[in-house]
This record gives structure tokens, C-alpha cells and sequence, in this order.
């Protein structure tokens, strides 16, 4: 750092591109002590501080060099503000931007201010974002006078001539007042309560297992029958409906909104017109003109369709139209609005956050490799014809415990051991076990040294495998000579359910092995993966 000139770096920044203003910033924010109190001064020297200012905004996204910025501006803070009134338009976007990053509520007149007088439409939405990272509660209800004025102009202006000139500009300003008014508006959290009469509901379901979900909740005595999205059940029951644990999630398909044209504004009209907010205040308790916070989120097999420009058009519009009963807020939301794509035709489903899915609370800890406990669940559901009540039952590779889990909430048995080679696997099986009060004997060894004075009724496992394309030499060693282990830990008569990606490896070497007979393979999709169980008998 001796010998690099900051004075001269500073000074480049004026005839830099892209690519050299990038490694400047770079070498400046190397060293933010003692290039920021540099830059704040050559800012406050130059007729036109924009390539300073935007490289100080930049530097002050991380919290040490903005902490540094403060310092050096010491008792010129002020002056920061003064440049608010500069005739550059991007030095003043740029100010914004940096008053934001600071959060500093001496900056709020000066922003209103400036934001009433901007004739630079492009400018706008800068100064609220700015407001929204300053102000407080009281700024929430000034920025919605201003929202509902600019709704009013816009319609006018509309109405007069038949378009809006700037639209681009006008909704960017529009999602800034939406996005500042839901930060610093006082959230009021909504209960669920329930329905008091059945709803319609979809259960989304894994490809390929939905009689396993449908038989799970014939047992449940739900009746079930097969969509395009899943399976539709009405229902008010909730607590029978989690007691079914093959299914990912539930939504409510919105009365009247399927097969609608990719168009955002009819989409949104027909949103409100199918009574979205009565559906959400039927099953909600507390007051009625608390807004519900809520996401949208677009899903299509079309990898070419522009999906943030409509999410963001359409959640504008629903702002909008909604008369305040919904306020976009995709980072902190109760209800996620969920527009399923296809062929250029939407269907729209209500997401609940604040409906609680207890079923998986248990999974406090997980790793990369760990199975997602509805897949774990159905293998569960897929093998339960050959699993016995009191069995003793073992996981050789046994992670973070959910294969176990998952076995003891389906059936009886009398002992669970979980082996790991890995220390925290073993610790992360340990307090997940505990939550789900299932008590299982965990184990860190490796499984190929293990040894048992009892042999096993069960064995169970999500086996290691290599996300790479084809098997490495590692588990191809590991296969093998765990499969020859089976015999040494599994009584005969006994049954192993080895779950695997590397459905070739294990098979080629199950077939060689006289002591294990394969009596069925399941195919699980997954995730992209397609892994299948086999159903071993010990011979």
C-alpha cells in the first residue's frame, strides 16, 4: 500500500472506464482509513464531484469504510447535504444514495425538500429510498399522502391524453414510496385462525409419488383427488391435514383465476375481484384495515420470459388497486401470491406464512448432504410395506438424523442407532433427535469399523454419493466394502432400504454379493436428481 499514489488513483477516476474505475475502487478500499478522508475532500474541492461521490457510495456498503466516511466528515455533514441543490442530476441521485447508506435523520428536510423541487423525474425515487432508510413512523404516513397524490396525478394525466409520459420513471418513483412505506410503516402481525367451513386447498406433491401422498391421506380419512398442481383436497381440519407428512406445501387456489392472460394488470384485477382480501381476513383475526404483507412470486418452464419486470409491475398494481389492503413487501411477508405460467396462461394460489407447518420443526440442523425431510417421509411411506413394529433399526450413514426420525413417526420400534463418521453430523443428530422426541443411540465411527454384539432388523440410509456426473473412485471403494458390511450388521431375514443417486454402483455391487437379494427398486425424483431405494433382504 507504501507505494501506491491515492492522489493520482483519485484523479484517474475522471477519464476511467468501467473496468479501471472496478480496480480503482478496488485499491482505494483496500486501504478505506486513509482513502476516505482523501476522497470525502477531493469531493468538497471539485466543481463536479459525481465520479467521487459514486465511488465513495460504493466503498460505504460495508460497515468499516462507512463508519470511516462519518468520521471524516466530521463537522461538514452539512455540506453533504448542500449537495442535494448541485445542477448535476447524478450528483444529486448519488447523494442520495450515500445519505441512505447512512441513515442519518438530519438529512430528512433537505431530501423532502430537494424531492419536491427535482424536475429530473430519473432523480425521484432516489430521494424516497433515501427517506426510507432516514425516517421513522411518521415518515410512513407522509410518504402515503405522497404516494396517493402521485396516483391521482398519474390517473389524470391518464385520462387526459391516453398515456402517461415517463412511465418508466413514475414506476420506479411508485415502487420507492411502496418499498420506503413498507419499511418504516409499524407492522401488525395477522393470526391465523382458521376456516370455519372446508376450503379448497392444493397439496404440492413430489413427480411420480402422488398415490404414496394419496394414500397417506386416505388414511387420514382425506379425500384426495389428483390436479395438474398437486392434489385437491377441501378441508378445514388442519391438524389431520399435517398429520400427512408426503406433501411439501399447501396453497389456496384463487376462486376464478386460472387460465388468465400474462398480463399484469388483468391478472391484478381479477386477483381483487376474486375477494383476495375477504378470503385473508376470513381466516385471520384482528383488525381489518391492517394491511396484509405480501410477495409474488412467478413460476414458468419458459426460461426466456421476463419474470422480475412483471413481478414488480404486477405487485405495483396490486398496491394500488388493493385500496392499502395489500402492501408488497418481498423480504418480510405473511402471504406469498403465487402466478403459475403455462403456455402464456396463469393460474394464481395463496401462499400462508401464517399458517404454521409443524411437521419438520425437528430439523434445527441440517448440512449440504442432509435429505429434506418430505423426501425422507415418502421413502419412509414407499417401504412401509416391509417394515416391521419393534424392530431394531440402523443408520449407517446417518447425518443429521432424519432418516431415523422419520422411521419412528411412521412405526413402532424398539431400538434406533444412527452412525456417522462425522463429528458434527453426529452433534446436529443429537439436538434434532431431542426436539423431535425420538430417542436415538448416535454413534460417531466410521461404519466400515463399527461392530454390534446384536444384529439389526433394519437397516436404513441415505447413502453418500457424488453430486458430480458419475461415481468417484472414493465411493466406488466405499460401496463395495460397505456392502459386504450389510451381512456383519443386518440379521438374516432382516431388510436394508438404501437410498442412493448412484443407482448403478450400488446395484453392480448388491448383485455380486450371494448374501443380499434386491426384491425392488423405487424411483424418487427429486430435485433434479433421480434417486432410487433399493429394498434389500438379507439372506
Amino acid at each position: 500500500m507504501k507505494d501506491i499514489n491515492y492522489t493520482n488513483l483519485i484523479e484517474d477516476l475522471k477519464t476511467s472506464d468501467d473496468k479501471q474505475r472496478a480496480e480503482i475502487i478496488d485499491k482505494l478500499s483496500k486501504d478505506y482509513n486513509n482513502t476516505m478522508p482523501l476522497l470525502w475532500r477531493e469531493a468538497l474541492n471539485q466543481e463536479n464531484p459525481r465520479a467521487i461521490l459514486s465511488v465513495i457510495r460504493d466503498m460505504i456498503k460495508k460497515e468499516k469504510p462507512r463508519g470511516i466516511f462519518k468520521r471524516a466528515m466530521g463537522n461538514s455533514k452539512q455540506k453533504l447535504g448542500d449537495f442535494l441543490k448541485h445542477s448535476d442530476p447524478k450528483v444529486r441521485k448519488n447523494v442520495c444514495s450515500i445519505i441512505g447508506e447512512i441513515g442519518d435523520s438530519e438529512y430528512l428536510e433537505p431530501l423532502y425538500s430537494s424531492y419536491a423541487s427535482e424536475e429530473q423525474l430519473f432523480v425521484k425515487s432516489s430521494y424516497i429510498l433515501a427517506i426510507g432508510n432516514c425516517g421513522g413512523v411518521l415518515d410512513a404516513e407522509r410518504l402515503t399522502k405522497i404516494l396517493e397524490d402521485l396516483t391521482i396525478k398519474e390517473k389524470a394525466s391518464e385520462d387526459k391524453s391516453g398515456n402517461i409520459k415517463d412511465e418508466k420513471h413514475i414506476n420506479e418513483e411508485k415502487r420507492a414510496l411502496t418499498r420506503a412505506i413498507a419499511k418504516l410503516s409499524p407492522r401488525v402481525k395477522h393470526e391465523f385462525i382458521g376456516f370455519k367451513n372446508p376450503v379448497p386447498m392444493i397439496l404440492t406433491t413430489m413427480n411420480d409419488h402422488f398415490q404414496t401422498t394419496l394414500m397417506d391421506l386416505n388414511e387420514k380419512l382425506i379425500k384426495g383427488q389428483l390436479v395438474t398442481e398437486g392434489i385437491y383436497i377441501n378441508e378445514k381440519d388442519f391438524k389431520k391435514i399435517y398429520r400427512c407428512r408426503t406433501f411439501y406445501e399447501t396453497l389456496f387456489p384463487l376462486e376464478s383465476c386460472t387460465d388468465l392472460e400474462l398480463d399484469y394488470k388483468s391478472i391484478a384485477t381479477e386477483i381483487i375481484n376474486a375477494d383476495i382480501v375477504n378470503f385473508l381476513n376470513q381466516c385471520h383475526a384482528g383488525d381489518r384495515n391492517n394491511p396484509f404483507w405480501y410477495r409474488v412470486e412467478f413460476k414458468t418452464m419458459d426460461h426466456n420470459r421476463e419474470r422480475s419486470e412483471f413481478v414488480k409491475n404486477l405487485s405495483r398494481e396490486l398496491d394500488e388497486i388493493s385500496g392499502g389492503n395489500l402492501k408488497n413487501s418481498p423480504s418480510s411477508y405473511e402471504v406469498e401470491i403465487r402466478i403459475v405460467e403455462k403456455n402464456n396462461l396463469c393460474s394464481v394460489f395463496i401462499k400462508l406464512y401464517t399458517l404454521k407447518d409443524n411437521r419438520f420443526d425437528y430439523r434445527e440442523k441440517d448440512l449440504p448432504t442432509s435429505i429434506n425431510p418430505v423426501t425422507a417421509a415418502i421413502v419412509m411411506k414407499s417401504i412401509a410395506r416391509w417394515l416391521k413394529p419393534n424392530a431394531k433399526v440402523i443408520d449407517p450413514f446417518c447425518g443429521v438424523g432424519t432418516m431415523l426420525i422419520e422411521r419412528a413417526k411412521l412405526k413402532d420400534f424398539q431400538t434406533l442407532t444412527g452412525v456417522d463418521i462425522f463429528n458434527t453430523g453426529i452433534t446436529y443428530a443429537a439436538i434434532n433427535s431431542e426436539l423431535a422426541n425420538v430417542k436415538i443411540e448416535l454413534i460417531a465411527e466410521d461404519i466400515l469399523e463399527f461392530s454390534s454384539r446384536d444384529l439389526f432388523d433394519e437397516m436404513i440410509s441415505n447413502m453418500p454419493f457424488e453430486s458430480k456426473a458419475g461415481a468417484s473412485g472414493f465411493n466406488k471403494k466405499l460401496y463395495s466394502e460397505f456392502v459386504n458390511r450389510i451381512p456383519s450388521l443386518v440379521r438374516p431375514g432382516g431388510m436394508a432400504f438404501l437410498y442412493t443417486v448412484e443407482k448403478n454402483l450400488l446395484k453392480q455391487n448388491l448383485i455380486g454379493n450371494k448374501q443380499l437379494k434386491i426384491i425392488d427398486t423405487i424411483k424418487i425424483e427429486t430435485g433434479g436428481l433421480i434417486p432410487y431405494v433399493f429394498v434389500i433382504k438379507v439372506r
